[in-house]
């Protein structure tokens, strides 16, 4: 089954509502980027604090430690920083559903998708970007946390027309993901 949400204008911005089990991994990206802007030490601190109340500190470093590399090779790969929404949040952008994306497509070992979505991402070279998204894939699963495939409507080069619609195919009848409209 396909539902589609028409936007109203060019301007309105569509949010993602993820399944909370993906939270805890958006907010690894959400801190990170906060980093970014201020390079405060103690938010990696609270990161690997927090993951560790699910795993063991070794992967919890891991995580944080691949997560920041993938953060910083997408930061130099692309023109314009990706958006993330608030921490400890469900709603979330279409950019970080492009990273949830590419690192389900690196679960699967899905190569071919993955660089489908990191040029939907707008990087300038992708290989490197879905090495680093491997690795951390590869960790996120030594730690139990498991990604369902890839939403292919987001593995769209960002380059293609724009279209006034967002297409979601539902999976034998059950949507765990809900587009927003905020406009």
């Amino acid at each position: 089954m396909v539902e589609s949400v028409a936007t109203h204008g060019e301007s309105e911005t569509i949010f993602l509502l993820f399944p909370p089990a993906l939270v805890p991994v958006l907010d690894i990206f959400r801190v990170l980027g906060n980093f970014e802007e201020h390079y405060d030490i103690s938010a990696l601190d609270t990161l690997e604090e927090r993951l560790t109340k699910s795993m063991n500190s070794q992967l919890a470093k891991g995580i944080v430690s691949d997560a920041l590399l993938l953060a910083f090779g997408l930061r130099r790969e692309r023109r314009e920083p990706l958006a993330y929404g608030r921490p400890e949040t469900r709603r979330g952008t279409a950019d970080e559903g492009r990273l949830i994306d590419l690192l389900a497509a690196c679960s699967r070992q899905d190569f071919d998708l993955a660089e489908r979505v990191a040029a939907g991402l707008s990087v300038a070279h992708s290989k490197p970007l879905v090495a680093l998204a491997y690795d951390v894939a590869r960790r996120l699963e030594a730690a139990g946390l498991k990604l369902d495939m890839p939403v292919p409507c987001r593995a769209v080069s960002a380059d293609a027309p724009a279209s006034n619609e967002v297409h979601i195919e539902r999976a034998s009848g059950r949507s765990d993901l809900r587009l927003v409209s905020d406009g």
